[in-house]
């Protein structure tokens, strides 16, 4: 379970590091959350619309926001567990090289 976080932290970096997305010039993470629900919202109706059903609309919007959601909590975990230096997630790091 824990490379399965650990996972998710690397390909959220890969995707969603300040340092190497559009978004980094925002300085603020909540509005650069609230973009990314913005941005699942709209795709969410592209869907809709390709699809041809509203039906789909909703459950992709709940859908894109459980996962974002999902993304940002485990980040705020791991981050938080890098900035404190935390054992298990150096432990975790050496594991998996």
């Amino acid at each position: 379970m824990k490379r399965f976080g650990l996972w998710i932290y690397d390909a959220y970096q890969y995707i969603f590091d300040s340092s190497k997305n559009p978004l980094r010039h925002i300085p603020d993470p909540t509005s650069r959350m609230f973009i990314m629900t913005i941005l699942a919202f709209m795709w969410s109706g592209a869907f809709a619309v390709y699809l041809g059903s509203i039906t789909y609309f909703g459950l992709s919007v709940a859908a894109h926001i459980v996962l974002i959601l999902m993304f940002f909590f485990t980040v705020a975990i791991f981050y938080d567990a890098e900035k404190n230096n935390s054992s298990w997630l150096l432990k975790l790091r050496k594991d998996k090289s």
